[in-house]
């Protein structure tokens, strides 16, 4: 094989290295998987290796199996013999070999994440606490914490962790009972031979002796405890051959350690360092922006792309007046691509973003334009359980004989209601032929073999629930409100707030009352049910059979795929760069975000965009302003007078959005050839008021006199009344009058 018209000069000295010790760094798009690819096919071929000695390990299964099947479409006759896996993979197959050695029987059982989960609860519970106790998640993340650093009890010295002793009890009885089940869990599978190494040194030489080439994949995002176990399969002879891009380190708080890519020549004094930064993916427009934003990062090895390819088309930048404007502009943008001669398929196209629940504006746009998509690492909006909990409940308000949704909410929050009790219910209610909601709200006239318990339980939420229907009537206040209350007040959110994702998972129910709120501002004369309506419809739609879509996901999903053309959506502070992570991780956290954005730069092959809104966010609670990466890359996001006004311009707004060009900075707004009509202001029906100022004081027919304290727009204003505390209320509601107005009536 002649490697030298395979490969460029860098990626060919890569691959043939005689170095015992190689750290490749491979920039984005630069072939890091065909140089490792070659690099195994070269040992083998060239240097006669034995299969058998080299250990390969990749970042995912699928990858793996890829780099696996091309060197075997080289070189057929190594399949039985070469070891390409992951760091879990590998540890299974050596515990199946040596476990025994502690005492333990090969034929364990793997816990994943639920199962431990699960283990941990019915610990706390048996130790006197509720599912729902704090101590619960304090000890879920202290195990999860102590084990990813490689510590079991018996490591452990009792530091100022709260709750630490009844956290290191839980952490004990959880391993006992582990072990009594004979489990692993996914920790165990690098700890135990970890274990093993370091106590039976004629199982680490038998290992050494069989492992003389180890070569790793994305080995910055490797852990502390992966690379001990590196260093205890190696001895002073192998060979160790690693391939990574410290600027891509995106899975710390998983983690992932970048100090042991960028120590590396500090760890093996005689390593050599290789730097691929020819990019064959982007154009010169997108790793320009690229590297001027990662350059802002302290902690990494400098390099700066570069590529021979074109130029190509500019970066298109657009700022919405709100999310819903910027959703329209994204997809009338993708119907342009789409109808040009550019794009022949909707693969091509990507939309990145940092958190999940930013998608529902454009999963509702590309629905009504009838575009094909996925959501991938995740499901679509509509039919995420915690959306999917919500709207259960929703329907119930509408429709008592709703059985699917009552059996969907009857333990959610739990309520400690049974299978059993479940099935009573379920029975007696048929027998009377009622459905199961009719039934528990007139149960008091039916002999019921119910325990007393749950009867009251189910009875205190149809209680609530006849509650929040009344509270919808006509009272002004949006029903986005009071329906957010109601799943306060049954406790759904601090159901949320005890699982591992709380964050976004709330964040997806915050966004479904954001699109409430909107559609009661767009839609003043329809009511509840039929957004209700709108929402069904939208989880109805069937998954599509052919895999032409255009792809939704975050950017960490987007690690190592690549496409034509790629979108990405909430380019805000705080949302990316991400609040909780600078908060919480300082200058780190920021350049681990960096980090994050440059990765999705850098799967756009052809062309990027880039958007933001600054409408009101439901989630930030504010109005957002520009990502800082945006300045950093080099780029100038527009700012144009339009949509510094109010919402009342639909002509100018469709126009815009038919003509994306006119955003961008070096056009002239000038020029711009639109006639501005005069806004006509409906009168309300109600002659209702429409100049609300905060301290103004309010008299609501039904909750009685409030202080105005917050404007959150030409629709909408908080009130603090006395009788009931702050309501969100429709500004020109018939029901609401102002102090002074009446004054001065009178």
């Amino acid at each position: 094989m002649d490697y030298s018209k395979l490969l460029n000069k860098e990626q060919l000295e890569a691959v043939t290295t005689t170095s015992q010790y190689t750290r490749v760094i491979a920039g984005a798009g630069s072939g890091k998987t065909r140089v490792l690819t070659y690099r195994i096919a070269f040992l083998l071929s060239e240097l006669k290796v034995e299969p058998s000695s080299i250990l390969a390990i990749a970042f995912t299964n699928k990858v793996a199996n890829e780099m696996k099947n091309r060197i075997v479409n080289m070189l057929p006759d190594v399949a039985p013999f070469l070891k390409i896996s992951t760091f879990h993979s590998f540890g299974v197959k050596f515990l199946r070999n040596e476990i025994h050695n502690l005492g333990f029987s090969r034929s364990f059982t793997i816990f994943d994440d639920d199962d431990s989960q699960r283990l941990i609860k019915d610990i706390c519970v048996q130790r006197g606490h509720q599912k729902k106790d704090e101590i619960v998640q304090l000890a879920i993340g202290y195990i999860n914490s102590k084990k990813c650093k490689g510590y079991y009890p018996s490591d452990v010295k009792l530091g100022h962790y709260y709750q630490e002793e009844e956290c290191l009890e839980i952490f004990k009885e959880y391993e006992r009972k582990k072990n009594e089940m004979i489990a692993l869990d996914f920790d165990d599978l690098l700890l135990k031979p970890i274990i093993i190494l370091e106590n039976f040194p004629e199982v680490r030489k038998r290992w050494c002796e069989k492992i003389q080439y180890i070569l790793i994949d994305e080995f910055q995002d490797t852990n502390d405890v992966q690379f001990k176990l590196v260093k205890l399969l190696s001895h002073p002879n192998s060979s160790i051959y690693v391939v990574g891009d410290p600027d891509q380190t995106i899975y710390t708080w998983r983690g992932a350690n970048q100090k042991i890519i960028l120590d590396f020549e500090h760890t093996y004094k005689e390593a050599r360092t290789i730097i691929l930064d020819q990019n064959y993916r982007s154009t010169k427009t997108i790793l320009d922006a690229a590297n001027k934003l990662i350059s802002n990062n302290k902690k990494r090895v400098p390099k700066n792309l570069f590529t021979n390819n074109i130029h190509g088309d500019k970066i298109e930048l657009f700022k919405g007046a709100n999310k819903d404007v910027e959703a329209q502009h994204i997809v009338s943008t993708i119907k342009k691509l789409i109808n040009s001669n550019k794009v022949s398929s909707y693969r091509e196209i990507a939309v990145l973003y940092r958190s999940a629940y930013l998608t529902l504006p454009l999963e509702k746009e590309l629905i009504k334009e009838r575009l094909k998509y996925r959501v991938f690492g995740g499901v679509r909006f509509y039919q995420r359980k915690e959306v999917k909990d919500a709207l259960a409940y929703f329907k119930l308000i509408v429709n008592p004989k709703d059985d699917i949704s009552f059996d969907r909410i009857i333990n959610v929050p739990k309520r400690k209601i049974g299978e059993k009790s479940i099935e009573i219910l379920k029975n007696e209610s048929a027998s009377n032929h009622l459905s199961y909601y009719e039934y528990v709200k007139n149960i008091e006239n039916y002999k019921t073999e119910l325990s007393p318990a749950v009867v009251i339980s189910l009875t205190s939420l149809i209680k609530k629930i006849e509650e929040t229907k009344n509270k919808l009537s006509d009272d002004g206040e949006f029903y986005s409100k009071v329906l957010e209350d109601f799943l306060i007040e049954i406790g759904y959110f601090e159901y949320l707030d005890l699982d591992d994702d709380a964050e976004e998972r709330i964040g997806h129910v915050k966004m479904l009352f954001a699109d409430m709120y909107d559609f009661i501002k767009k839609n003043p004369s329809d009511g509840f049910d039929t957004w209700l309506e709108n929402c069904a419809i939208a989880t109805s739609q069937d998954d599509m059979v052919d895999d032409n879509y255009i792809s939704l996901m975050t950017v960490h999903t987007a690690k190592g795929l690549e496409y034509n053309y790629v979108f990405i959506i909430g380019l805000a502070d705080s949302v990316f760069p991400n609040a909780r992570a600078l908060n919480e991780e300082g200058r780190d956290g920021l350049e681990e975000e960096r980090r994050l954005a440059y990765v999705a730069f850098t799967r756009a092959k052809k062309q990027l965009f880039l958007s933001m809104n600054n409408g009101y966010s439901f989630v930030l609670e504010g109005n957002p302003v520009e990502s800082q990466f945006i300045k950093e890359a080099g780029l100038k996001m527009p700012e144009d007078p339009v949509f510094s006004r109010r919402e009342n311009y639909p002509r100018i707004k469709k126009t815009f959005i038919d003509n994306p060009s006119s955003y961008y900075p070096d056009e002239s707004f000038d020029d711009f050839p639109i006639k501005q009509e005069p806004v006509i202001q409906e009168e309300n029906a109600s002659n209702g008021i429409t100049d609300w100022k905060v301290g103004d004081i309010a008299v609501h027919e039904k909750f009685g006199e409030g202080k105005v304290i917050k404007i959150l727009d030409e629709s909408a204003i908080i009130i603090n009344f006395k009788s009931c505390g702050s309501k969100t209320m429709l500004s020109t509601h018939k029901m609401l009058s102002r102090l002074k107005d009446i004054k001065e009536m009178n």
